[in-house]
């Protein structure tokens, strides 16, 4: 074993609390370090991983907006899917980031160790291990959220990860299989003494899967029995729900997921950096546009985008055309029809206090 009891060995990891005189954006402009690899986040605000939409388009602009970590699509364990167009796309590199990190999913310890050398091989410098998605798909293969109801299983492979890679591993979860379980509180404890560098915490359970509100205060108990930085996730979208998690939950960080989609400048926003106008701000969407067009090709793109853009047509409070953009077939004909609603988007942003507001 490469690494062992590497969780046993780390040193103590001092919570930072916001006190009474910091402000959100200067608790998360500290950069946050990690016993091992000799890694710093930048900051301590961080980008969740979600299939189909974080990718490298959406997560260059999250980075250039401040992300201070990110994390790719989940990609799965299974070698016969390692050369498919999508699992490629997900495993695409942004130079400027660091650390490049890439989450996987699966059951077996020795397919994900091996998974996990696969990708350091490729530049991977961060390997996130996924055991939170409450996707039926995800779960029937015994994988995701459904390995919560198997702490060994979780421990084993942790271990089996982290002494494949020389780079340091994390690992997504929830608070439990159910509201009243601590499942997830197991599964980080295990994770951490098998080698885990890195928490992240949805405040929901399996069973709530995107349903009703997150709980950061149920995060708090993984917070108190952790030695290694644990982030919250779930329901943030502003400063204000920031707050709230970080302060219910003693969390050492946040990561967004849905929050973040349609407004990928919402870290400048948490990090106390300027803002872009709503002039900018639709410029940066026609250059969103245009990366998925050329990132995916024009017939992927097109179809990639429509999710995408309805995001910011919801953040930008006219939802209701999002259906003639639905039904346009090229990128020129999306182009075209942005263009076209430039000024009537910049007038409503300046009858709405001169800037989209964020959907709730």
């Amino acid at each position: 074993m490469r690494h062992p009891k590497r969780g046993h060995n780390l040193p103590l990891f001092k919570p930072l609390t916001i006190a009474i005189t910091m402000s959100v954006a200067e608790f998360l402009n500290r950069p946050l370090p990690i016993a091992y690899g000799h890694q710093t986040l930048r900051n301590r605000v961080a980008l969740a991983p979600m299939a189909g939409m974080t990718d490298v388009p959406f997560r260059t602009l999250a980075w250039r907006f401040g992300a201070g970590h990110m994390v790719s699509e989940m990609v799965t364990s299974k070698p016969e899917l390692w050369d498919t167009g999508k699992s490629r796309a997900r495993r695409v590199l942004i130079s400027e980031v660091r650390p490049q990190a890439v989450q996987i999913a699966g059951h077996d310890p020795a397919t994900m160790a091996e998974s996990a050398r696969r990708l350091t091989g490729e530049g991977v410098e961060w390997v996130d291990l996924n055991f939170g998605c409450p996707a039926k798909k995800v779960c029937r293969k015994a994988a995701g959220s459904a390995l919560l109801a198997n702490i060994d299983q979780i421990s084993r492979i942790v271990a089996a990860v982290v002494s494949a890679v020389d780079v340091p591993v994390s690992i997504k979860t929830r608070t439990g299989l159910s509201l009243e379980d601590s499942a997830g509180t197991e599964a980080a404890i295990a994770a951490q003494e098998a080698g885990a560098q890195l928490v992240v915490m949805h405040g929901r359970s399996r069973a709530c899967r995107f349903k009703g509100h997150a709980c950061p205060d149920r995060v708090r108990e993984a917070r108190r029995l952790l030695r290694v930085p644990l982030l919250v996730n779930g329901d943030i979208v502003d400063d204000a729900s920031a707050e709230q998690a970080l302060k219910s939950s003693g969390a050492d960080g946040v990561m967004l997921g849905r929050g973040a989609m349609g407004q990928p400048w919402i870290f400048a926003e948490f990090l106390g950096l300027e803002m872009p106008t709503s002039a900018e701000r639709f410029d940066f969407i026609r250059e969103h546009l245009d990366a998925m067009h050329s990132f995916y090709g024009e017939d992927a793109g097109v179809r990639i985008a429509r999710k995408h853009i309805q995001a910011y047509l919801q953040r930008w409070g006219t939802p209701q055309w999002t259906g003639d953009f639905m039904g346009l077939t090229s990128a020129q004909q999306q182009h075209a029809w942005l263009l076209a609603r430039r000024e009537q988007m910049l007038l409503h942003a300046a009858i709405n206090t001169s800037q989209p507001k964020a959907a709730a």
